[in-house]
C-alpha cells in the first residue's frame, strides 16, 4: 500500500512538471506568435491604395487605376486600420456592428473649376448676372448692384462616380494583382487619394488536446487517467477516463463549458 502511494505521488509530480513545462513553452510560443502577428497586422491593414495610372477621358474626366493587393485583414482588426474613424462611420451609416462590415472604400477628392467662361445676361429688372452651364456644372453669379449690396453666387454640380474591382495576372503562374478603378463623368471631379480595406471573417477556433488528468472529490477521492479536450469556438468539451483508488474502479467523466466573456 505504501509503495502504491509513493508511485501515485511520483505520478502526480510528473504530471505537474509536464503541465508546467508545457504551459511555459506555450506561453513563450504565444508571445512570439503575438509579436509576429502584431508586425504582420501593422503591414497588413495599411489602407492607402497604390496609384497605378491616371487616364484623362475625352470629356476631360479622369479614370484612376489603383492597386489594392493585400488590402484585406481579419474582421477582428477592423478597429486597427489607419482609418478607424471612417470604418466606425461606415458601420454606423449601415446601422450594423463593425464586425459585420465586408469592405470600406474612402475617396478623398475635390471639385475644382478654373477659368470658366461665364455668359452675361440681364434679368427682368435689367440687372446684369452671369451664368455657366456645362459638364454637369451650373453656376450663377450676380454682382452687387450698389456699394451697399453683396455679390451672390449659386452653384450646383452633378456628377457620377463608378467604382469597379477586378484582378490581373501576368502569365499562367504570375502573381495575382487586385485592382480598383474609380471613374467620374465630370472633368471638375479630381481624386486625390483612395483608401480601401476588405474584411475576412475570422475562422472558428478549433483545438484538440490529449491530456493526463487528475481530479478529486469527497465522494470518490482522487482519480487519475487520460483525458481529452476539444475547443470549438466558445465551447469547451472535456472528457476523461480515470482510475479511483478509493473505489478501485475506472470511471468516465465529461463536461461542457461556454465562454461568456474573458479578459
Amino acid at each position: 500500500m505504501e509503495n502504491l502511494k509513493f508511485y501515485f505521488i511520483i505520478f502526480l509530480l510528473s504530471v505537474c512538471i509536464i503541465v508546467l513545462g508545457y504551459k511555459w513553452y506555450q506561453n513563450n510560443s504565444e508571445l512570439e506568435i503575438a509579436h509576429q502577428s502584431k508586425q504582420k497586422i501593422k503591414d497588413q491593414i495599411l489602407t492607402g491604395a497604390k496609384e497605378i495610372k491616371r487616364t484623362v477621358l475625352r470629356n476631360g474626366a479622369e479614370n484612376l487605376l489603383l492597386d489594392i493587393t493585400g488590402h484585406r485583414t481579419s474582421i477582428g482588426n477592423a478597429e486597427q486600420t489607419d482609418i478607424p474613424d471612417i470604418v466606425d462611420t461606415a458601420a454606423m451609416a449601415l446601422d450594423i456592428r463593425t464586425k459585420q462590415l465586408i469592405e470600406v472604400t474612402a475617396i478623398v477628392a475635390q471639385y475644382k473649376a478654373e477659368n470658366l467662361q461665364l455668359k452675361a445676361q440681364l434679368d427682368s429688372n435689367k440687372n446684369l448676372f452671369y451664368t455657366y452651364k456645362q459638364n454637369g456644372l451650373e453656376l450663377k453669379f450676380t454682382p452687387p448692384y450698389s456699394s451697399s449690396n453683396y455679390a451672390t453666387a449659386d452653384f450646383l454640380g452633378r456628377f457620377n462616380i463608378t467604382a469597379a474591382q477586378g484582378y490581373q495576372r501576368k502569365g499562367l503562374l504570375g502573381r495575382k494583382k487586385t485592382l480598383l478603378s474609380i471613374t467620374s463623368d465630370s472633368p471638375f471631379f479630381i481624386i486625390d487619394k483612395v483608401n480601401y480595406v476588405g474584411f475576412n471573417k475570422e475562422p472558428i477556433n478549433f483545438d484538440l488536446e490529449l491530456q493526463a488528468s487528475a481530479s478529486f472529490n469527497q465522494m470518490t477521492g482522487v482519480g487519475v487517467g487520460p483525458g481529452i479536450k476539444m475547443e470549438i469556438g466558445r465551447f469547451d468539451f472535456r472528457g476523461n477516463y480515470q482510475y479511483y483508488q478509493q473505489e478501485r474502479a475506472w470511471m468516465y467523466g465529461a463536461n461542457v463549458t461556454y465562454k461568456v466573456f474573458g479578459f
